[in-house]
């Protein structure tokens, strides 16, 4: 009788002795993990243009650590040490990759970026992570692909000539980082005009602008004659602020003959030269070369400056 009382008092004893180690425990620590911190991620995503959508999936980066999100609330499924950590989150769009922080456009074909990759957003923030503790964080996202609109219109001449056209833009990005927002290597992006009557339009979608790079716009229209006839234009100055926004933005244009409105307006008694008509073409933005000012000439009917000469 003896020894089950000892035996008794010696459970009751461990018993009570377990139950007081497990409150001190609880409090002690404040998480089951004490030596490590969990996060708890939402991205904003308010400042993303109307026209592009949240994707479905994206990545989450916490140091070296990667996993898969989506929706807006994501707890990073590895705990950390304590510590600072660069916090970054993107998406891989189609036709763009991403390796490391730098995010490229693919080729459409070679020598030309794909003129309409999906819409590529980031999100990077440094975040300090504490043991015994759970971080929630909210982190802002950009977006980092634009899309630009050209409109074009034909005032002047027989649109139903007019067999195909295409746009090429000169001076965009082909690479963005992803963290800096830094965008590099300038690159041609090329797209098919659509025609409804007389406008032509078509769109692109870009990572934006090298501020370093000129930005041009070169029309090449093929006519039902098979003649040939390309406008080159500078869209620098209207592309300047293209890379501090998201929103939509929309080139409007005309396709008319400058060629014969430069030359309509000349004086008659001292008419243009060729030479003089390719500066004249340049300072309104068209570069084009003497040979293609001969060709163009003809297409309109329009003689050399010696016999539009009159006295």
């Amino acid at each position: 009788m003896k020894n089950k009382k000892t035996r008794y008092m010696t459970i009751l004893t461990a018993a009570i002795a377990l139950s007081l180690t497990s409150c001190v425990k609880d409090e002690l620590f404040n998480t089951p993990h004490p030596d490590l911190g969990a996060v708890i991620v939402t991205t904003d995503w308010s400042a993303k243009s109307a026209e592009a959508e949240i994707p479905q999936n994206y990545t989450l980066r916490m140091g070296t650590e990667e996993q898969a999100a989506s929706g807006i609330i994501n707890t990073f499924k590895t705990l950390l040490p304590q510590g600072s950590y660069e916090l970054t989150a993107y998406n891989t769009p189609e036709h763009i990759g991403i390796s490391g922080n730098t995010a490229t456009v693919g080729e459409s074909e070679p020598g030309y970026m794909e003129p309409m990759p999906g819409y590529l957003f980031s999100a990077h923030q440094t975040i300090d992570v504490m043991a015994d503790d759970t971080l929630k964080v909210t982190v802002p996202v950009k977006q980092l692909v634009r899309l630009l609109n050209v409109e074009l219109t034909v005032t002047e001449g027989d649109y139903n000539r007019v067999q195909s056209a295409t746009a090429t833009l000169d001076g965009v990005a082909s690479r963005i980082d992803i963290v800096t927002g830094e965008r590099t290597t300038a690159a041609k992006s090329l797209n098919t005009l659509v025609q409804n009557g007389n406008k032509f339009t078509t769109s692109f979608r870009l990572l934006g602008i090298i501020p370093t790079a000129s930005q041009k716009l070169t029309v090449s229209i093929l006519f039902t004659n098979g003649d040939t006839q390309q406008i080159e234009s500078n869209i620098s100055d209207k592309l300047a602020d293209f890379n501090d926004r998201t929103e939509a933005k929309t080139l409007t244009g005309e396709l008319k003959n400058v060629l014969k409105e430069i030359v309509d307006g000349e004086d008659k008694r001292k008419p243009y030269t060729d030479d003089e008509l390719v500066e004249l073409m340049n300072k309104k933005g068209y570069q084009i070369a003497r040979r293609t000012i001969a060709k163009y000439r003809q297409l309109l009917d329009i003689p050399v400056a010696r016999l539009r000469r009159e006295v």
